[in-house]
């Protein structure tokens, strides 16, 4: 009888130990890599967030309620990206996501600029979730980057500075793809344009493609086209900018998991 409930309490230990390491191991997991999201951002442009990383980009998240302490430390990880902005243009992208979605993106982007971070792309939507990423924090940063959707940074408040967020945005670009800028194979006239971008590209580019992406010297989003919406146009491709302001973009024509970038002037 006692040896039959020594058993019993063994497995019993056994069972509970399993399970500890099932919880530690799903938690150290949930934290490590990335949860996948499909939501616009505040100009209306769609972001899946894997097809971004697969694509080779390298995503900052930082959550934020509008306020000076969120400032303070969000602007080390802001100025960490934006250091990267003329080595790597178009790869390192900010996204500022309001904490719970319950601002405005109307009082995220004048915060933004009120504390001199103007190049973000903006988001208050429920889909990005700072929670999947662990505990709260106003602010919180993460660095996302490369095929397996790998966290490499993910810290709150007075923790985040630019050194390290630095140093996670280098990791980062070497997870990912580095994209051929000039690509021969991708072709964009008249270049500088005005009113209307035309792109043509060879056949082998045209297998697996996924979609096009327009940034600025900063890695802010601009534009984005899906294969869905391009199929009907892709033998004579013609793209309207007449919205654009003067400057340097970048193409991104996504095919599988690489990414060619081809750099182009708008003079209106």
């Amino acid at each position: 009888m006692f040896m039959k409930m020594k058993n019993l309490t063994l497995l019993k230990m056994k069972n509970l130990l399993l399970l500890l390491l099932f919880i530690l191991n799903y938690s150290v997991y949930s934290q490590n890599n990335a949860t996948d999201f499909t939501t616009e951002d505040c100009n209306g442009v769609t972001h899946n967030l894997f097809d971004s990383l697969d694509a080779g980009n390298v995503i900052v998240i930082s959550w934020v309620m509008p306020c000076g302490p969120c400032a303070t430390y969000t602007l080390p990880a802001y100025n960490a990206v934006q250091a990267f902005s003329s080595t790597h243009p178009g790869l390192v992208d900010f996204y500022l996501a309001d904490d719970y979605a319950n601002s405005s993106c109307a009082s995220i982007a004048n915060w933004a600029i009120n504390y001199n971070m103007p190049n973000h792309t903006a988001f208050s939507s429920p889909a990005i979730n700072m929670l999947d990423y662990g505990s709260p924090g106003m602010p919180k940063v993460v660095v996302l980057a490369g095929e397996d959707h790998t966290v490499l940074y993910n810290e709150n408040d007075d923790k985040i500075n630019y050194a390290a967020v630095e140093m996670a945005i280098n990791n980062a670009l070497a997870l990912s793809f580095v994209p051929n800028i000039a690509n021969s194979s991708i072709h964009v006239f008249p270049n500088p344009a005005s009113k209307t971008l035309n792109i043509t590209f060879t056949e082998e580019n045209f297998i697996n493609f996924k979609g096009l992406e327009i940034k600025n010297i900063y890695g802010k989003a601009i534009e984005s086209y899906s294969f869905k919406n391009l199929q009907s146009y892709l033998d004579n491709l013609k793209i309207d900018i007449s919205h654009l302001e003067n400057g340097t973009y970048f193409l991104s024509f996504l095919s599988g998991k690489n990414k060619t970038v081809t750099k182009f002037v708008v003079l209106q």
